[in-house]
Order: C-alpha cells, then structure tokens, then sequence
C-alpha cells in the first residue's frame, strides 16, 4: 500500500463510514463463530489497527503485518502483541490460533494461495477463519491502483482457493451490497486526468450521511447473519480448519 494511506487510513479508520461497517460486519462475525475462554485471535495485514482493537474484546489479539508504518500506528493506538511479518509467512506455531481475521489482504498478495494455507497452518484444529477480499474485477478503479492490489474476486474464487487449501466453508457470500450503487456510480465517473498519483476513495460526507451510511448498512449486517447477499462491495468468507 502506498505509504500516505496508511496516514489517511489511520486518520479516519475510526469513524469514516466505509472503515466502520466492514469492521462492524468482521466482529459480528467473530461474535458468532469464535468460542471459548480468552482465545487467541491473529489479525494479519492488520494496518492501523482498528480491527484488532476492536477484536480485543472478545480474546488475546496478535496483529502481523509487513509494513513497518502501520505497525507503529498500531503502537500508537495502545496494541501490544504485534509481529512483522508476511501473510504467507507468519512466525507462529502450527495449531496454536483458535481464529484468524484477514480485512482485505488477500488482494494485495501474488500468491494467496500461500497465505490461505499458512492460516490453516497456525489455526487449531476446528479454528476459523474470517476474510474479506474486494468483489468484482469490473470495479477496478483508482481505489485499486492507490492500495496496490492485485485482483478483485468473485464468491466463486475464494472459494476455490480456500477449498484448495484445505478448509471447510461455513459461509461464503456477498456483503456490503446496499452500497453497491456507489461504486458504480465512482465507476462511471472515469479515472482522474489530474497527473496526481491515484488516492484510496476516501472522500469527506457530511456528519449527518456518515451517521446515516452507518445506520443503513448496520441492517444488513444483521441480515448477513442469516444468509448470503446476491452481490455486494466484499466477498466474506468464514471459513474452518477441520478438526480431525
């Protein structure tokens, strides 16, 4: 990623709309999936760290991520247990996580197969894990180009990839999708002709739409507990290392 996004991301990850319904809808799945006393959850590509402060309330967290400026943002933000490192090489022992939570990562990587098989590598035995990834090729845009992604999925390939490496899917589908006339509509807009470098869509709202957009997707997130969406902005995916 860019290195002035993570100054954006650290900036308004905490109360931008966009920032705080992903999180909203990754910890609703936590809350669901993930059990027992203090489990030890491993957010990789952990960025600034929201996610995994968030996370802190419902076990031990350990953030990994490469990128030695989002983990001093961690630092920052109180984290404590953080590792650098790569998704596809995370120093930690085979079985020792009860739940990995991977925000938007996969996308970034040229092998994500690799890093899909190192999270089951370190999960025990009837761990899960929980992934989000953006959807749809067609909606490549400057968005992409800023955070430096490789691809955008369909439901169909992450769950492909996940089965290749070995897991058992317990949800995949579409999420996000009340907000997919935005970005047709960013689409349709066409590429800047500015010569400025290509920035993450990140644009200010009013306080009054914030809250609204918030609110809005909230209801969906309460609908995705009980079933896929036909499309969306993300593909989510829970997915679970067989116990025997």
């Amino acid at each position: 990623m860019n290195p002035a996004e993570y100054t954006r991301m650290f900036e308004n990850e905490d109360r931008y709309w966009w920032f705080v319904i992903r999180r909203e809808l990754v910890l609703d799945q936590v809350r669901r999936f993930v059990r027992g006393p203090d489990p030890l959850i491993v957010d990789v590509g952990c960025g600034t760290g929201a996610t995994a402060a968030g996370l802190r309330r419902f076990g031990r967290v350990i953030g990994v991520d490469f990128s030695p400026l989002a983990l001093q943002a961690c630092i920052t933000r109180g984290l404590g247990e953080l590792l650098r490192a790569r998704a596809e090489a995370i120093p930690l022992a085979g079985d020792s996580a009860d739940a990995i939570v991977a925000t938007d990562i996969l996308e970034h990587l040229d092998d994500d197969l690799a890093a899909l098989a190192e999270f089951r590598r370190i999960l025990k035995p009837g761990g899960h894990a929980i992934i989000t990834v953006p959807a749809y090729q067609f909606l490549w845009s400057e968005h992409d180009l800023a955070l430096m992604h490789r691809r955008r999925y369909v439901a169909r390939q992450l769950g492909e990839r996940a089965d290749c490496a070995g897991f058992r899917r317990v949800r995949l589908g579409y999420a996000l999708s009340l907000l997919f006339p935005i970005a047709l509509w960013r689409l349709l807009k066409g590429p800047r002709d500015d010569g400025k470098p290509p920035e993450a869509q990140i644009k200010p709202v009013p306080a009054w739409l914030n809250a609204t957009l918030i609110r809005f997707q909230r209801v969906e997130t309460m609908l995705f507990r009980y079933g896929s969406l036909p499309w969306g902005l993300s593909v989510v995916a829970v997915l679970q290392k067989p116990a025997a």
